[in-house]
């Protein structure tokens, strides 16, 4: 199988683009990932995500402003091309869609780390596995607005949100645990039993 650097630069020959495509240094997928910068900014391809054929995350600096699972090598070089001509981020993400929504885009620029959190496990467009188990929950979670004023993250497949405030885990497809501020955990329950026992220990 061809490497990605040699896949990629086949794509920018193609298009007429003049970028120079350098294969990306690391040990754990020798061959496997690409880059190709412009100035601050850069734009890595890697083979074989998530069952996926392809990944691309475009960087300004070392923040990662847009990532997602393009079709195609050529959607990935067209995508790369606009960024690294230093176009905005909403933009990019408004002509290629797989790098998830424009909200996210312009969340991540102007660095709404909460905002961007929700979007990310809402949207799931990179197809997390994590915020796969965890998007019927997250779907109802996403409308209240006493915890999108809450910064979400995960570990170990469990929904935090910081302090004291209820955990939330996947226990099957569509079922959950809830560990409230007093350290008990609820009775496995669906999304919407799991989203009222949140917000009823929020509000005592």
């Amino acid at each position: 199988m061809m490497a990605a650097r040699e896949v990629w630069q086949a794509e920018f020959d193609r298009a007429g683009i003049p970028r120079r495509v350098r294969e990306r240094d690391t040990d754990a997928v020798p061959r496997r990932r690409a880059t190709v910068a412009d100035g601050a900014r850069s734009a890595d391809l890697g083979l074989e995500f998530r069952d996926h054929p392809f990944y691309l995350a475009l960087r300004d600096g070392r923040m990662t402003c847009l990532q997602g699972l393009p079709p195609d090598a050529a959607a990935a070089a067209a995508a790369a091309d606009r960024w690294l001509s230093g176009e905005r981020p909403g933009p990019v993400a408004a002509a290629w869609p797989f790098l998830g929504s424009v909200a996210l885009a312009e969340a991540r620029e102007r660095g709404d780390r909460g905002e961007s959190r929700w979007l990310w496990l809402y949207e799931n467009h990179c197809a997390d596995p994590i915020a796969g188990r965890l998007a019927p929950f997250v779907g109802l979670a996403f409308h209240e607005p006493q915890l999108r004023a809450m910064q979400p993250w995960t570990s170990h497949f469990t929904l935090h949100f910081g302090g004291d405030s209820p955990l939330v885990t996947p226990a099957a497809p569509g079922r959950f645990l809830v560990r409230t501020s007093d350290g008990r955990v609820h009775d496995e329950t669906d999304a919407a039993g799991a989203l009222e026992i949140m917000l009823a220990d929020l509000t005592t």
